[in-house]
């Protein structure tokens, strides 16, 4: 089972990490995949690979939605192929941010892209993550156990070894 302090760690590593260093602590300033800031083309024309849903003199998508559909920028995923760190919606994480309160990273709709930098985080609004509001989220992964892939392997190999006795 995942500690909760891991499930941070990871999205960290998801949002920032630059995949090509390895294990090495390497990463970007923007979940774009890069140190650039990103800008706001929802068709990615004119900065395309480097693109976010934030405000900047007014909303990328106006009212009732705001929020862009998952992968809507579907060149500027993450290293690692996940959409919509930066921008969209602020997302919880498990950091204690040295108050015994839950972070929030990657800003929001309605931030300014200073937001969505890797460096920036806050306390969560004055209110807990069960609070409902329409700038704030999570994100749901999934991550297998070390033993499901242990039974996976033993039972890929034992199916080649039964194959190879025949």
């Amino acid at each position: 089972m995942l500690l909760l302090s891991e499930l941070s760690l990871l999205q960290r590593w998801a949002a920032y990490h630059d995949k090509a260093a390895g294990l090495a602590a390497s990463y970007f300033d923007y979940p774009t995949g890069t140190n650039a800031m990103p800008g706001r083309d929802i068709t990615e024309t004119t900065n395309p690979g480097n693109n976010a849903n934030y405000y900047f003199n007014d909303y990328t998508i106006s009212f009732p939605y705001y929020r862009t559909e998952v992968g809507e920028f579907a060149d500027s995923a993450s290293p690692y192929g996940t959409f919509d760190q930066g921008g969209n919606v602020w997302e919880w994480n498990e950091t204690d941010v040295n108050t015994g309160s839950r972070g929030l990273r990657g800003g929001s709709f309605s931030d300014s892209s200073l937001r969505l930098h890797a460096s920036s985080r806050i306390v969560g609004f004055g209110f807990g993550p069960t609070l409902e509001n329409f700038y704030g989220g999570f994100r749901v992964a999934s991550i297998p156990e070390p033993s499901t892939l242990l039974i996976l392997c033993f039972g890929s190999l034992s199916v080649l070894g039964t194959r190879k006795g025949r």
